[in-house]
């Protein structure tokens, strides 16, 4: 026989770096409003989520704007759709979106239900709960240093919220694993850096940084999310789920021992990632290319079916493999008898294709020098 415990553990949802209003500017303008709009769309999602999953708070580490003086239309949407969110939304302002007199957090009606933090050093806010409590501070300037001691009740569960960069040298309040130790929080809830960090514990401290809930650059690839799930003292559970934001990815794609485009599309087919419809697809093609593949025709053809994409030539030219065909020598030799087979399989492109390959390596091998 056991007692069963029976206690509270707050579902906590965890996001940052949202940089909603971000400009894109290296998307033409017609798909850099759209992508705006993109942002929006996955709050209202990820706001719904907030709801259906029974959330007793949602904590936004800072960046949930890219400026600190965004366009009040844009505000003004965020806030509404924070808004409709059934739980409390605790808000640290970044170094994206530092608090200041003319920012949004200052000069428009905020939601009722929307806490943002204002000040420089950690402040309390307690949950219904009555066993959980929210710390938060924020940046004031685009720089800034945040101290994480502060008066914490053992018998809560403390949550520590800001923006900020584990062992950072940027400015950007860099947290050393020292200042963790001693901080004593049960959870230290992190943004700024765009790249999930996992969860993971120092000391007796856990935490994490989701990465940014929205990717706004090309180097930004993989799965945009946050975090969700429960949090208690001695005990973090949380997951990363999929924000539905815009994503990037990069596909390489070597050029060798294709011959036409339609052997091209079949060898970048396989390669594009999925769902197409909200990813920025970069396709670098690499290597020898045997032919001059039309560019303007492929990235035609894959913006018909992603939100964006470029294709970046990264390939060289092969050498005029028939250049000794007149020759002599060993050279002229293999060369001629390589002719020969590709006439008797001039039907089958693959095979030609494999032979012409084989010979670049041959007369590679044979003037000894390395193809990429």
């Amino acid at each position: 026989m056991f007692r069963r415990r029976f206690f509270f553990m707050p579902n906590i949802i965890h996001a940052a770096d949202f940089h909603i209003g971000a400009k894109f500017d290296f998307l033409p303008p017609d798909r850099a409003a759209e992508a705006v709009s993109l942002q929006l769309s996955a709050l209202q999602s990820f706001v719904t989520y907030a709801g259906a999953s029974a959330a007793d708070a949602v904590l936004i580490a800072g960046d949930l704007f890219d400026t600190p003086d965004v366009r009040p239309q844009i505000s003004s949407a965020v806030f509404a759709l924070l808004a409709k969110c059934p739980c409390p939304v605790f808000l640290s302002p970044g170094n994206h979106d530092y608090y200041h007199a003319g920012s949004p957090y200052a000069t428009q009606p905020l939601p009722q239900n929307l806490h943002v933090f204002t000040g420089r050093t950690l402040e309390p806010v307690a949950l219904n709960d009555g066993k959980t409590v929210i710390w938060g501070a924020a940046f004031q300037d685009n720089k800034a240093v945040i101290s994480l001691e502060a008066p914490l009740d053992p018998s809560k569960c403390n949550i520590c919220l800001m923006h900020g960069e584990l062992g950072g040298t940027g400015g950007y309040n860099s947290i050393s694993e020292s200042a963790v130790i001693g901080s004593r929080f049960d959870y230290i809830a992190l943004g700024h850096n765009h790249r999930f960090s996992g969860v993971f514990r120092i000391g007796q401290t856990a935490l994490s940084c989701p990465g940014c809930f929205s990717a706004t650059a090309s180097d930004e690839t993989g799965v945009k999310g946050y975090l969700t799930g429960r949090i208690e003292k001695g005990d973090v559970s949380l997951t990363l789920r999929p924000s539905g934001a815009l994503e990037f990815a990069t596909v390489s794609l070597p050029m060798t021992g294709l011959q036409s485009d339609a052997m091209l599309a079949e060898a970048l087919l396989p390669l594009l990632p999925q769902p197409p419809a909200r990813i920025c697809c970069i396709v670098h093609l690499t290597g020898t290319r045997m032919y001059e593949p039309n560019l303007t025709a492929l990235s035609r053809s894959l913006r018909h079916s992603f939100f964006h994409a470029q294709v970046i030539d990264e390939s060289s030219a092969m050498q005029d493999l028939y250049r000794y065909q007149k020759d002599d020598g060993l050279r002229g030799t293999v060369t001629r008898d390589f002719l020969s087979r590709m006439e008797k399989c001039s039907q089958d492109e693959k095979s030609c294709a494999k032979l012409t390959l084989a010979l670049e390596y041959a007369l590679a091998a044979l003037d000894g020098r390395e193809l990429d």
